[in-house]
């Protein structure tokens, strides 16, 4: 039997980055073709318990940033594509929709010092409004 460190091994390991890391290897090592092989039916069967124990861990922390939120988007998805059902697009095309979003409100360059947070909210054109774009703002105003 092959000897998986479990994610409560190390001291920073509750993080999202440290758990986001740890599932893109499990899932890594879940998709080599060798760990299909029948002599091997006992380790895929290992990873795949701890790589639900770190989804479920990942539930349990709150992401701080934006990229941390991204991240548990992006294992939300991936579990919504191995499902098998008809409506999951719709699901995945939301989630991707969300994903866009959260990029599009925080700054990349500001990602690693700063939380999620509500910044400036940017005008957008209602769909019966005008045709215009946004006033820019003077910063007057209250």
């Amino acid at each position: 039997m092959a000897n998986i460190p479990q994610a409560s091994d190390s001291g920073d390991a509750s993080t999202l980055p440290a758990l986001g890391l740890r599932w893109a290897a499990l899932r890594g090592m879940l998709g080599s073709p060798l760990i299909d092989a029948d002599d091997q039916r006992e380790l895929r069967r290992e990873l795949l318990q701890e790589l639900k124990s770190v989804e479920q861990s990942m539930s349990r922390v709150s992401a701080r940033s934006g990229l941390e939120l991204s991240t548990k988007i992006d294992v939300l998805a991936q579990a919504l594509r191995e499902l098998t059902f008809p409506d999951g697009r719709n699901a995945l095309d939301l989630l991707e929709s969300i994903r866009g979003d959260v990029t599009s409100l925080v700054p990349r360059n500001a990602e690693k010092s700063t939380h999620l947070s509500r910044g400036p909210v940017l005008q957008r054109p209602a769909e019966g409004g005008p045709a215009s774009g946004p006033a820019p703002s003077t910063g007057s105003g209250a």
